[in-house]
């Protein structure tokens, strides 16, 4: 097990600077998004997907406003 737990803490090291990247660019492309709408070529509006994916979850009813906020809560960690 204590193998699993060190490979395991390799994967996540290596993989730390990476989703950081994503999540700032991703950020990134969200302000430009809201100050400049007119600039984000069509289909690439991260607006846009974050409405459609939130909008897909609350279109399940209950069961996918649930959903939602388990996915969130999982994100904050």
């Amino acid at each position: 097990m204590d193998a699993f737990n060190k490979a395991l803490n390799s994967v996540n090291g290596s993989c730390k600077p990476i989703i950081a990247l994503a999540l700032n660019l991703a950020l990134l492309f969200l302000v430009v998004g809201v100050v400049f709408p007119t600039a984000v070529p069509e289909g690439y509006s991260i607006v846009g997907n974050i409405t459609g994916l939130v909008n897909t979850f609350v279109g399940g009813g209950l069961a996918g406003l649930i959903t939602l906020m388990v996915f969130m809560s999982l994100t904050d960690r």
